[in-house]
């Protein structure tokens, strides 16, 4: 049985011709193959979708896009313009787009991820691997570097390091596959506060910090005292 994503999809740039579907049920009646593709593609890019836009090279997509037919080349000069030369921008504008699609487009997306060596997101997405922290798990191994083996062994995978090593070679996705491990690993013990604590017990305060603006992005503000009104006394 599927696991019902948690992550809502942001609004689709106005600039977009289409609207973008919202995957927020599990089908009630029986899916044709294509169906079940189109409902799966639509799934993860809604799931993944934040670590996928801070990681893309929207106009290399785009081109890659064009050039395995899935959209016609006015279509991909839209999807430029609508980005307005931003790439975060342009990459939540072919979000939007993919989400109109179906299946083989989903394909054709993945395959672009890989010329662009983004391996680790790519393989997660052909696995239709679930994932309820990725937002924050993504985030937070950037912060790491070469410290990720030290949190494993205080989030207790440091069995894994081997295999994270043997799979993926670059740092940053040795550090995301290990979060990823631990997330599947540790179940519902998989929590924000745990990994929080992980990161307080290895004094790792730049990564600390960014989980802790994620979680929190409106912050703590003090209220400032009301002054006292009335006349002084002569």
């Amino acid at each position: 049985m599927v696991r019902k994503s948690k992550t809502k999809t942001k609004s689709p740039a106005a600039a977009t011709a289409a609207v973008t579907p919202v995957i927020d049920q599990l089908p009630t009646t029986p899916l044709t193959p294509n169906e079940e593709a189109t409902y799966d593609a639509r799934r993860m890019l809604t799931m993944y979708r934040v670590a996928l836009v801070n990681n893309l090279q929207p106009y290399e997509m785009i081109s890659h896009l064009r050039e395995n037919m899935v959209f016609e080349a006015e279509r991909a000069k839209d999807l430029r313009r609508a980005g307005r030369g931003n790439t975060t921008a342009t990459g939540e504008v072919i979000i939007d787009e993919l989400m109109t699609r179906g299946g083989r487009e989903f394909g054709v997306f993945v395959e672009g991820l890989k010329k662009q060596k983004i391996i680790l997101l790519s393989d997660l997405l052909e696995e239709k691997h679930e994932s309820t922290l990725i937002n924050i798990l993504e985030t937070t191994s950037k912060t790491l570097g070469h410290h990720w083996k030290r949190l494993s062994l205080e989030l207790g995978t440091a069995g894994f390091v081997p295999k994270v090593e043997t799979r993926y070679s670059r740092i940053r996705e040795q550090a995301l596959y290990s979060l990823i491990i631990w997330e599947d690993s540790a179940g519902i013990a998989a929590t924000e506060r745990r990994l929080i604590e992980g990161l307080q017990a290895i004094k790792m305060k730049w990564a600390l910090a960014i989980v802790k603006q994620l979680l929190n992005p409106n912050g703590t503000k003090k209220k400032k005292g009301k002054r006292k009104s009335g006349k002084k006394k002569k």
